[in-house]
C-alpha cells in the first residue's frame, strides 16, 4: 500500500480492493453438491494417512487416494467444482497507525483467503510503501518525533499539513 509522508506521520484509514478465495456459499466449504456429504476415504478410513511396511520398518505417508483429506467427494458442488472456495473481490478498510515506514507490515486477522474444504481463513498482511517526499522521509519522521514539543514542530507541521 502506497502512502504519502503526511499519511505515514499522521496515520490514516484507507480502503483496498483485493481478489480473494472465499468459502463457497452453496456447499459451505465442503466441496460436495448440496444435499450430499463427502464420503470417508476407503483407503485410509478417514485418517488421511496410510502405513507402508517394508520388512521391520513401517512408514506413514499421505493417503494417495484422498490426498490427505480423509474424505472423497463423489458429487462435487456445481459452483466451486469440489474445491470449497470461489474467487471473489472484497473491499477492506485498513487502519494505518501513525509512524509507519516503508517495509512495515500490517496484519489483518482472518481477512486472508479461506482454507480448502471449510478450513478457516488465514491472515492478510498489507505491506507499507512510503512515497518520496521533498524533505526526506525517514529522517523527517525521526526529526518530527523529536521536535513535537518544541517551537520547531509548528513550522514542520505547517509544511507537512499535519496537526499536533
Amino acid at each position: 500500500m502506497d502512502l504519502t509522508l503526511e499519511e505515514a506521520v499522521r496515520g490514516v484509514t484507507k480502503e483496498i480492493r483485493i481478489p480473494t478465495l472465499e468459502e463457497c456459499d452453496v456447499c459451505h466449504g465442503s466441496g460436495a453438491k448440496a444435499g450430499t456429504q463427502p464420503q470417508t476415504c476407503p483407503t485410509c478410513h478417514g485418517s488421511g494417512q496410510v502405513q507402508m511396511r517394508q520388512g521391520f520398518f513401517a512408514v506413514q505417508q499421505t493417503c494417495p487416494h484422498c490426498q490427505g483429506r480423509g474424505t472423497l467427494i463423489k458429487d462435487p458442488c456445481h459452483k466451486c467444482h469440489g474445491h470449497g472456495r470461489v474467487e471473489k473481490s472484497k473491499t477492506l478498510s485498513v487502519k494505518i497507525p501513525a509512524g509507519v515506514d516503508t517495509g512495515d507490515r500490517i496484519r489483518l486477522a482472518g481477512e486472508g483467503e479461506a482454507g480448502e474444504h471449510g478450513a478457516p481463513a488465514g491472515d492478510l498482511y498489507v505491506q507499507v510503501q512510503v512515497k518520496q517526499h521533498p524533505i526526506s522521509s525517514v529522517k523527517a519522521i525521526i526529526f518530527i518525533a523529536k521536535c513535537r514539543s518544541t517551537l520547531r514542530w509548528r513550522r514542520w507541521a505547517v509544511k507537512l499539513k499535519c496537526r499536533r
